[in-house]
Protein backbone atom coordinates (compact mmCIF):
# COMPACT_ATOMS: atom_id res chain seq x y z
CA UNK A 1 0.00 0.00 0.00
CA UNK A 2 1.28 3.52 -0.79
CA UNK A 3 1.86 6.50 1.51
CA UNK A 4 -1.48 8.10 0.65
CA UNK A 5 -3.33 5.05 1.93
CA UNK A 6 -1.15 4.86 5.03
CA UNK A 7 -1.68 8.55 5.85
CA UNK A 8 -5.43 8.27 5.29
CA UNK A 9 -5.92 5.35 7.69
CA UNK A 10 -3.12 5.66 10.26
CA UNK A 11 -4.36 6.02 13.87
CA UNK A 12 -8.01 6.11 12.85
CA UNK A 13 -10.87 4.85 15.02
CA UNK A 14 -12.73 2.40 12.79
CA UNK A 15 -15.96 0.44 13.33
CA UNK A 16 -16.38 -2.79 11.35
CA UNK A 17 -19.62 -4.78 11.44
CA UNK A 18 -19.61 -8.39 10.32
CA UNK A 19 -15.98 -8.49 11.43
CA UNK A 20 -15.84 -12.19 12.21
CA UNK A 21 -15.73 -13.49 8.63
CA UNK A 22 -15.82 -12.70 4.92
CA UNK A 23 -15.17 -9.18 3.69
CA UNK A 24 -15.35 -7.68 7.18
CA UNK A 25 -12.55 -9.91 8.40
CA UNK A 26 -10.50 -9.25 5.26
CA UNK A 27 -10.83 -5.47 5.73
CA UNK A 28 -9.61 -5.74 9.33
CA UNK A 29 -6.62 -7.82 8.24
CA UNK A 30 -5.72 -5.36 5.48
CA UNK A 31 -6.01 -2.28 7.71
CA UNK A 32 -4.32 -3.73 10.80
CA UNK A 33 -0.78 -2.54 9.88
CA UNK A 34 -1.96 1.09 10.09
CA UNK A 35 -2.14 1.31 13.92
CA UNK A 36 -5.91 1.50 13.93
CA UNK A 37 -8.20 1.43 16.96
CA UNK A 38 -10.80 -1.07 15.83
CA UNK A 39 -14.33 -1.62 17.05
CA UNK A 40 -15.18 -5.14 15.89
CA UNK A 41 -18.87 -6.05 15.93
CA UNK A 42 -20.37 -9.44 15.13
CA UNK A 43 -22.59 -12.10 16.66
CA UNK A 44 -19.61 -14.52 16.80
CA UNK A 45 -17.28 -13.42 19.57
CA UNK A 46 -14.86 -16.35 19.36
CA UNK A 47 -13.97 -15.61 15.73
CA UNK A 48 -13.31 -11.94 16.55
CA UNK A 49 -11.13 -12.89 19.52
CA UNK A 50 -9.16 -15.28 17.32
CA UNK A 51 -8.69 -12.54 14.71
CA UNK A 52 -7.52 -10.02 17.30
CA UNK A 53 -5.09 -12.53 18.79
CA UNK A 54 -3.61 -13.31 15.39
CA UNK A 55 -3.15 -9.58 14.69
CA UNK A 56 -1.93 -8.61 18.17
CA UNK A 57 1.52 -7.63 16.87
CA UNK A 58 0.18 -5.56 13.97
CA UNK A 59 0.23 -2.27 15.87
CA UNK A 60 -3.56 -1.96 16.00
CA UNK A 61 -5.83 -2.39 19.01
CA UNK A 62 -9.11 -4.27 19.04
CA UNK A 63 -12.25 -3.43 21.02
CA UNK A 64 -14.60 -6.39 20.60
CA UNK A 65 -18.32 -6.54 21.24
CA UNK A 66 -20.84 -9.24 20.50
CA UNK A 67 -23.57 -7.44 18.61
CA UNK A 68 -26.59 -8.37 16.53
CA UNK A 69 -27.08 -5.47 14.11
CA UNK A 70 -30.78 -6.29 13.95
CA UNK A 71 -31.06 -5.06 17.54
CA UNK A 72 -31.02 -1.26 17.69
CA UNK A 73 -30.17 -1.10 21.39
CA UNK A 74 -27.15 -3.37 20.95
CA UNK A 75 -25.79 -1.35 18.03
CA UNK A 76 -26.17 2.02 19.75
CA UNK A 77 -24.76 0.72 23.03
CA UNK A 78 -21.67 -0.77 21.36
CA UNK A 79 -20.86 2.30 19.27
CA UNK A 80 -21.41 4.72 22.15
CA UNK A 81 -19.20 2.61 24.43
CA UNK A 82 -16.45 2.55 21.80
CA UNK A 83 -16.70 6.32 21.33
CA UNK A 84 -16.52 6.79 25.10
CA UNK A 85 -13.13 5.05 25.07
CA UNK A 86 -11.67 6.66 21.95
CA UNK A 87 -13.34 10.07 21.74
CA UNK A 88 -13.77 9.70 17.96
CA UNK A 89 -15.26 7.57 15.23
CA UNK A 90 -13.42 8.20 11.98
CA UNK A 91 -14.83 5.47 9.75
CA UNK A 92 -17.44 2.72 9.72
CA UNK A 93 -17.49 -0.27 7.42
CA UNK A 94 -21.16 -1.32 7.20
CA UNK A 95 -20.50 -4.87 6.22
CA UNK A 96 -22.96 -7.19 8.01
CA UNK A 97 -25.07 -9.03 5.49
CA UNK A 98 -26.79 -12.30 4.71
CA UNK A 99 -28.21 -13.83 1.55
CA UNK A 100 -31.04 -16.20 0.85
CA UNK A 101 -33.72 -17.09 -1.63
CA UNK A 102 -36.95 -15.14 -1.85
CA UNK A 103 -38.42 -17.33 -4.58
CA UNK A 104 -42.15 -17.64 -4.00
CA UNK A 105 -41.87 -21.44 -4.02
CA UNK A 106 -39.40 -21.22 -1.11
CA UNK A 107 -40.84 -18.17 0.65
CA UNK A 108 -40.24 -18.13 4.41
CA UNK A 109 -41.12 -15.01 6.36
CA UNK A 110 -38.43 -15.60 8.98
CA UNK A 111 -35.74 -15.62 6.30
CA UNK A 112 -37.23 -12.56 4.57
CA UNK A 113 -37.19 -10.59 7.83
CA UNK A 114 -33.63 -11.71 8.55
CA UNK A 115 -32.40 -10.46 5.17
CA UNK A 116 -34.09 -7.06 5.44
CA UNK A 117 -33.34 -6.58 9.13
CA UNK A 118 -29.66 -7.47 8.73
CA UNK A 119 -28.81 -5.93 5.36
CA UNK A 120 -30.91 -2.78 5.49
CA UNK A 121 -32.36 -2.04 8.93
CA UNK A 122 -29.18 -3.14 10.72
CA UNK A 123 -27.13 -1.03 8.31
CA UNK A 124 -29.34 1.95 9.11
CA UNK A 125 -28.88 1.46 12.85
CA UNK A 126 -25.10 1.31 12.38
CA UNK A 127 -24.85 4.34 10.11
CA UNK A 128 -27.08 6.62 12.16
CA UNK A 129 -25.40 5.60 15.42
CA UNK A 130 -21.99 6.54 13.97
CA UNK A 131 -23.27 9.76 12.40
CA UNK A 132 -24.33 10.83 15.88
CA UNK A 133 -20.62 11.50 16.47
CA UNK A 134 -19.36 12.18 12.95
CA UNK A 135 -21.70 15.12 12.44
CA UNK A 136 -20.38 16.81 15.60
CA UNK A 137 -16.81 16.10 14.44
CA UNK A 138 -17.66 17.49 10.99
CA UNK A 139 -15.71 14.56 9.55
CA UNK A 140 -15.93 10.84 9.03
CA UNK A 141 -16.22 8.10 6.43
CA UNK A 142 -19.21 5.79 5.96
CA UNK A 143 -18.65 2.76 3.74
CA UNK A 144 -21.71 0.76 2.71
CA UNK A 145 -21.10 -2.75 1.37
CA UNK A 146 -23.79 -3.73 -1.10
CA UNK A 147 -23.66 -6.26 -3.92
CA UNK A 148 -23.32 -6.11 -7.68
CA UNK A 149 -26.47 -8.25 -7.80
CA UNK A 150 -28.33 -5.04 -6.93
CA UNK A 151 -27.90 -4.02 -10.58
CA UNK A 152 -31.53 -5.07 -11.20
CA UNK A 153 -34.00 -7.28 -9.31
CA UNK A 154 -32.46 -10.75 -9.53
CA UNK A 155 -34.96 -13.61 -10.02
CA UNK A 156 -35.43 -15.58 -6.78
CA UNK A 157 -33.17 -13.05 -4.98
CA UNK A 158 -35.47 -10.03 -5.14
CA UNK A 159 -35.50 -9.31 -1.40
CA UNK A 160 -31.70 -9.47 -1.22
CA UNK A 161 -31.48 -7.08 -4.19
CA UNK A 162 -34.03 -4.83 -2.48
CA UNK A 163 -31.98 -4.67 0.71
CA UNK A 164 -28.80 -3.73 -1.11
CA UNK A 165 -30.28 -1.13 -3.46
CA UNK A 166 -32.11 0.29 -0.45
CA UNK A 167 -28.77 0.77 1.30
CA UNK A 168 -27.41 2.53 -1.78
CA UNK A 169 -30.36 4.94 -1.86
CA UNK A 170 -29.97 5.71 1.85
CA UNK A 171 -26.26 6.43 1.48
CA UNK A 172 -26.74 8.65 -1.55
CA UNK A 173 -29.44 10.62 0.25
CA UNK A 174 -27.24 11.12 3.32
CA UNK A 175 -24.26 12.12 1.16
CA UNK A 176 -26.27 15.00 -0.29
CA UNK A 177 -27.53 16.04 3.13
CA UNK A 178 -24.13 15.82 4.88
CA UNK A 179 -21.38 17.03 2.50
CA UNK A 180 -18.83 17.16 5.34
CA UNK A 181 -18.98 13.35 5.64
CA UNK A 182 -17.53 11.01 3.01
CA UNK A 183 -19.99 8.33 1.92
CA UNK A 184 -18.74 5.48 -0.26
CA UNK A 185 -21.09 2.83 -1.62
CA UNK A 186 -19.35 -0.34 -2.76
CA UNK A 187 -21.00 -3.09 -4.78
CA UNK A 188 -18.62 -6.07 -4.79
CA UNK A 189 -18.89 -8.75 -7.41
CA UNK A 190 -18.43 -12.35 -6.29
CA UNK A 191 -15.86 -12.61 -3.50
CA UNK A 192 -14.66 -16.00 -2.25
CA UNK A 193 -16.58 -15.92 1.05
CA UNK A 194 -18.94 -18.43 2.74
CA UNK A 195 -21.98 -16.60 1.32
CA UNK A 196 -20.75 -16.94 -2.27
CA UNK A 197 -19.54 -20.52 -1.75
CA UNK A 198 -23.16 -21.58 -1.29
CA UNK A 199 -24.01 -20.47 -4.81
CA UNK A 200 -23.33 -22.34 -8.03
CA UNK A 201 -21.91 -21.10 -11.33
CA UNK A 202 -20.41 -17.88 -9.98
CA UNK A 203 -18.00 -16.02 -12.25
CA UNK A 204 -15.09 -13.59 -11.85
CA UNK A 205 -14.42 -14.65 -8.26
CA UNK A 206 -12.14 -12.31 -6.29
CA UNK A 207 -10.18 -13.47 -3.25
CA UNK A 208 -11.05 -11.61 0.00
CA UNK A 209 -7.52 -10.24 0.46
CA UNK A 210 -7.54 -8.62 -2.98
CA UNK A 211 -11.12 -7.42 -2.53
CA UNK A 212 -10.21 -5.69 0.74
CA UNK A 213 -7.26 -3.88 -0.85
CA UNK A 214 -9.40 -2.74 -3.79
CA UNK A 215 -12.10 -1.39 -1.47
CA UNK A 216 -9.60 0.37 0.81
CA UNK A 217 -7.98 2.01 -2.21
CA UNK A 218 -11.37 3.20 -3.49
CA UNK A 219 -12.29 4.72 -0.13
CA UNK A 220 -8.90 6.42 0.17
CA UNK A 221 -9.40 8.00 -3.24
CA UNK A 222 -12.72 9.43 -2.06
CA UNK A 223 -14.88 7.48 -4.49
CA UNK A 224 -18.59 7.81 -3.82
CA UNK A 225 -19.50 4.70 -5.82
CA UNK A 226 -17.38 1.67 -6.63
CA UNK A 227 -18.01 -1.70 -8.26
CA UNK A 228 -15.42 -4.41 -8.71
CA UNK A 229 -13.97 -6.29 -10.49
CA UNK A 230 -13.89 -4.29 -13.72
CA UNK A 231 -15.90 -6.79 -15.76
CA UNK A 232 -18.65 -6.83 -13.13
CA UNK A 233 -18.64 -3.03 -13.12
CA UNK A 234 -19.14 -3.02 -16.87
CA UNK A 235 -21.91 -5.63 -16.69
CA UNK A 236 -23.61 -3.65 -13.90
CA UNK A 237 -23.79 -0.52 -16.02
CA UNK A 238 -24.99 -2.34 -19.11
CA UNK A 239 -27.75 -4.18 -17.25
CA UNK A 240 -28.92 -1.00 -15.54
CA UNK A 241 -29.38 0.61 -18.96
CA UNK A 242 -31.50 -2.20 -20.43
CA UNK A 243 -35.15 -1.29 -21.10
CA UNK A 244 -37.46 -3.06 -18.66
CA UNK A 245 -39.16 -5.32 -21.26
CA UNK A 246 -35.79 -6.49 -22.58
CA UNK A 247 -34.40 -7.11 -19.09
CA UNK A 248 -37.46 -9.15 -18.11
CA UNK A 249 -37.21 -11.21 -21.28
CA UNK A 250 -33.54 -11.99 -20.71
CA UNK A 251 -34.04 -12.72 -17.00
CA UNK A 252 -36.91 -15.12 -17.75
CA UNK A 253 -34.67 -16.94 -20.20
CA UNK A 254 -31.94 -17.30 -17.56
CA UNK A 255 -34.46 -18.71 -15.05
CA UNK A 256 -35.87 -21.09 -17.66
CA UNK A 257 -32.40 -22.36 -18.60
CA UNK A 258 -31.61 -22.92 -14.93
CA UNK A 259 -34.75 -25.00 -14.44
CA UNK A 260 -33.98 -27.08 -17.50
CA UNK A 261 -30.49 -27.89 -16.19
CA UNK A 262 -31.99 -29.03 -12.91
Amino acid sequence: MNNKIFNFWQDKCVVVTGASSGLGRAVVEALAPFQIRFCLLSRRESEMLELALRLKDSGSTFWIKTCDVRKKAQVYSAIRDFHRQTGRIDAVWVNSGIGGSSALSEWKWDRIHDIIDTNLVGAMYTIIACLEFMVDQKSGVVIGIGSATAMRPIPTRGVYSLSKIGLEYLIESLAIELPEIQFTMIHPGFVDTPMVNKRKNTVWIVQPERAAKMMIRAVTRGKSFYIFPYRMSLLYRIVRLLPRPLYRKLAKRVVSNGRNKN
